[in-house]
């Protein structure tokens, strides 16, 4: 039987649900765009700036130190190099060996006061003095300015020259850190560069040259600079340790020490009545003014040590200078000085036999080296040869 009521369609039967689910999905669109944006909040922070205000502040016056300061520096010891010194028996000038870095051995040095070299130290200089070797920090040499050595014509006069030209050139070429001093003699005086040792500056080199340089001169007619000396007592008196300039030949040193030994200490160490004379003088200054821890002399003989000439007593002589050096230089012998002997050929005497039975037993109680000089041409520069072949063509 067919109904007198229309059935109502899909939508109208489940038109709550469509709208629900509309609703339901347009708010879920809503809640994802909501999501979507981020609130972000910009903050601008303003730079700081800092303003200084002026601040006024007393000024203080600077006070002056009542008390003087002294600031002094620090002196650091330099390393001090091994020093040869050779003068080489060859046709030009002596070779002069520069300083060889052998290394240090036995830590630092022992200063300039002390005699012997014995401390611990650098290796002190060495010295080859006409073939007579030694080494030291304080270096004396006693050369012969005698008619020996001087002579009496320009041929003659050559190995002065010759001597006094090397004995240059060695000590322009001593390093700094060592100590010198010079002293010319001959039988009756002893002339001394300094009273004192001079350290080996530039300045002090030249005084040798200066100090040298009137001694000697190869032309001309003139006896031996200590003549005037020998002749008239009174024309120099000694005055050590004041210096003499005036009164003095052309040919002589341009000014002196002149020492003469005190009678006290003559007679102390030799006996009343005997002297010390000839490089005996010479060598007594060194010790009893100088003390250094070397010595060398050049000489032509053996002269003893009171006047007496010929042979000598030299173990007379060594046993004065032993009990001499003990009071200067205290009983320790590796503190005392050595003593080098060169014997220059001269006249009849023969210098290897003067060297070893004369000076033999000197040289052995002091420790020293010996050499001689036979032909004094060996040590001469060419100009200086040319010069004295020619001297001799004309005056022997």
């Amino acid at each position: 039987m067919a109904s007198g009521k229309k059935e109502k369609g899909y939508m109208a039967r489940h038109a709550k649900s469509s709208a629900m689910l509309v609703s339901l999905g347009l708010h879920a669109v809503l809640i994802v765009v909501a999501l979507s944006f981020v609130a972000v909040t910009v903050y601008t922070k303003e730079d700081q700036v800092f303003e200084a205000k002026p601040v006024n502040r007393p000024k203080m016056q600077r006070k002056k130190l009542q008390v003087p300061v002294e600031i002094k520096k620090k002196k650091t010891q330099k390393p001090k190099l091994r020093k040869r010194i050779v003068v080489k028996q060859t046709p030009k000038v002596p070779d002069i060996k520069m300083p060889e870095i052998t290394g240090v051995k036995g830590g630092l040095a022992g200063g300039y006061g002390d005699g012997g070299g014995s401390g611990i130290g650098f290796s002190m200089p060495e010295i080859d003095f006409f073939g007579a070797k030694g080494k030291g920090e304080k270096v004396v040499f006693i050369v012969h300015f005698g008619p020996a050595t001087i002579g009496k014509n320009p041929y003659q006069r050559m190995t002065g020259y010759t001597i006094r030209k090397r004995l240059e050139d060695l000590i322009n070429e001593l390093p700094e850190v060592a100590l010198f001093n010079v002293a010319a003699y001959w039988m009756h005086d002893t002339w001394a560069l300094s009273p004192k040792m001079l350290q080996a500056t530039p300045g002090n080199k030249k005084q040798v040259m200066d100090w040298m340089a009137p001694v000697n001169p190869l032309e001309g007619k003139y006896p031996h600079c200590f003549v005037k000396a020998n002749n008239k007592a009174n024309w120099l008196k000694p005055s050590y340790p004041n210096k003499v300039t005036k009164g003095l030949p052309s040919w002589a040193p341009k000014w002196v020490y002149s020492y003469e030994v005190p009678g006290g200490i003559n007679s102390k160490y030799l006996g009343q009545g005997k002297k010390f004379v000839h490089w005996n003088r010479g060598v007594t200054w060194a010790l009893q003014t100088q003390k250094p821890d070397t010595i060398f002399v050049l000489t032509t003989n053996y002269i003893d040590a009171w006047g007496g000439g010929g042979k000598g007593n030299p173990e007379k002589l060594c046993d004065a200078y032993r009990e001499m050096i003990r009071e200067v230089y205290g009983p320790d012998k590796n503190r005392w000085p050595t003593l080098n002997v060169v014997v220059l050929e001269h006249g009849n005497l023969n210098p290897n036999i003067v060297l070893n039975n004369q000076f033999g037993p000197v040289m052995k109680a002091f420790r020293g080296d010996g050499s001689t000089i036979t032909d004094i041409s060996k040590y001469m520069t060419d100009e200086e040869r040319t010069m004295y072949k020619n001297y001799r063509s004309q005056y022997q």
